[in-house]
């Protein structure tokens, strides 16, 4: 186990405002190791199967107990003579010649002291030791179980931190456009007064202004239902995340081969390692439960000490010995319990078949994501070009009369269209990049310091 699982990342200056925090990705990620509940659950959860060794190594180990008790002890007996052809003579302190039932007795009272000491070594007990190797694979799927949320936060944090942009850009768009089109409607009304346009015109540009107004109110909301995902994460309200450089690189999957992805997701996937370990211990606790018919054999060294009774004074006695056990019946619970971790075992094995399959398509589709990701890119740039382009010569003709204000208001929406498309592309190829590392099991702190390189504290990100 390496030491980064108990160093959960820096310390963050408590005087930072969580009102207002301000970072790049970097810093968004040492908050959330440090806060996120995910994490520290599953940091918990790998501590407490640690002690599973401790536990079942007991199993194995010399037990010793100790039991002492006093007791008030009165005895009182009597003697009896029964004279007849069932004669039982017993003697007795005083005689009798009546011929009939005579009593007679003594009244003795005393404290008796007693203590026990055992130790007991268990010898053959085969489903204790069965357990040792149980909690050995506990303790390694708790292990694998605890990396796979470390490269889960890794993802889910760069996710809810390009969600953020995303939603950031979306709103900046869509205030662009709305002041686009606002001074566009001015323009059009002052036309119209003049008799160079007709009032539809008019009524096309307060539609349009209307519409992107409410767009812009629902692009607010989701920023602020972004935010407050990160917040889960972090436990911080980041404001002003650093953003994405207008040129960044789109380095394709290294190796450039599926089948070299997928072969790595097979060895190195952690969920797929998790399931494969959680079908060995199924196959474990068959074996165990079918210990249940098997004998046990122990060794037991026992001293006793009595003090007090109405014949002896003081008694003591030591032993060694060893005792077997075989278990005949029980009600057919054994064999319940065999039966039942044979069906586990088996919903076990069907799980990481289904696991198997999983890892290899999301290898295969994490894989093609990535590299139609840099296509997309590369298409959605130029097409931000060309609309900007069209924009610019309809609004040309616009002026001259040759386009319509409908022309230039659907060339304007088609430009910030392709605007957040190509701004949305570049934040899919990141996370599709993560997504095909996590799915490869190779996913790291190291990804997010490369793509720190890609960011710069200033505006929402524009192509």
């Amino acid at each position: 186990m390496s030491t980064r699982f108990i160093h959960l990342g820096f310390a963050i200056s408590c005087c930072i405002s969580s009102a207002a925090l301000a970072g790049d990705l970097l810093d968004t990620y040492q908050l959330a190791k440090q806060n996120d509940p995910q994490l520290a659950a599953a940091e918990a959860t790998y501590y407490a199967a640690l002690e599973e060794k401790s536990l079942s190594r007991a199993g194995v180990l010399p037990s010793i107990d100790f039991s002492a008790g006093a007791s008030r002890v009165n005895d009182d007996t009597i003697y009896v003579e029964r004279v007849n052809d069932d004669t039982i003579n017993v003697e007795r302190p005083n005689t009798s010649n009546s011929g009939t039932s005579s009593n007679s007795g003594t009244s003795i009272s005393y404290t008796n002291y007693t203590y026990r000491l055992e130790l007991r070594q268990p010898i053959y007990r085969r489903d204790s030791f069965l357990q040792l190797d149980e909690a050995d694979t506990r303790i390694l799927q708790a292990e694998a179980e605890y990396q796979a949320a470390e490269q889960g936060l890794v993802l889910r944090l760069a996710q809810a931190y390009f969600d953020v942009l995303a939603a950031q850009d979306n709103l900046h768009f869509s205030r662009a456009e709305k002041e686009a089109i606002a001074r566009q409607l001015e323009q059009t009304r002052q036309r119209f007064e003049v008799g160079l346009t007709a009032i539809t015109d008019v009524h096309e540009a307060q539609a349009r202004y209307d519409l992107v107004n409410s767009q812009e109110i629902a692009a607010q909301f989701r920023l602020d239902d972004r935010r407050e995902v990160l917040h889960e994460i972090t436990g911080q309200y980041l404001q002003q995340p650093a953003t994405l450089r207008k040129q960044t690189p789109l380095p394709a999957p290294e190796p450039a081969d599926p089948n070299a992805w997928n072969k790595l997701a097979l060895e190195q996937n952690l969920a797929l390692r998790v399931a494969h370990l959680s079908s060995q211990l199924a196959a474990l606790q068959v074996k165990r439960s079918r210990s249940g018919h098997q004998p046990t054999l122990d060794l037991a060294l026992t001293h006793n000490y009595s003090k007090g009774g109405s014949f002896v004074d003081e008694v003591t006695s030591n032993s060694i010995g060893l005792q077997f056990n075989l278990p005949l019946y029980s009600g057919g619970g054994t064999s319940a319990a065999v039966r039942q971790r044979l069906h586990q075992h088996d919903a076990a094995r069907q799980k990481l078949e289904q696991q198997h399959r999983a890892t290899e398509a999301g290898a295969r589709t994490a894989y093609r994501s990535v590299t139609a990701s840099i296509v997309l890119v590369q298409a959605l740039k130029q097409a931000v070009i060309s609309n900007q382009s069209a924009l610019d010569a309809t609004e040309a003709g616009y002026e001259v009369g040759t386009r319509t204000s409908v022309d230039v208001l659907n060339a304007r929406r088609e430009l910030f269209r392709a605007q957040r498309d190509y701004a949305q592309s570049r934040y899919d190829y990141i996370i599709g990049s993560l997504a095909l590392k996590d799915a490869a099991g190779i996913l790291s702190q190291d990804d997010l310091v490369q793509i720190n390189q890609w960011l710069e504290d200033d505006t929402p990100s524009q192509p």
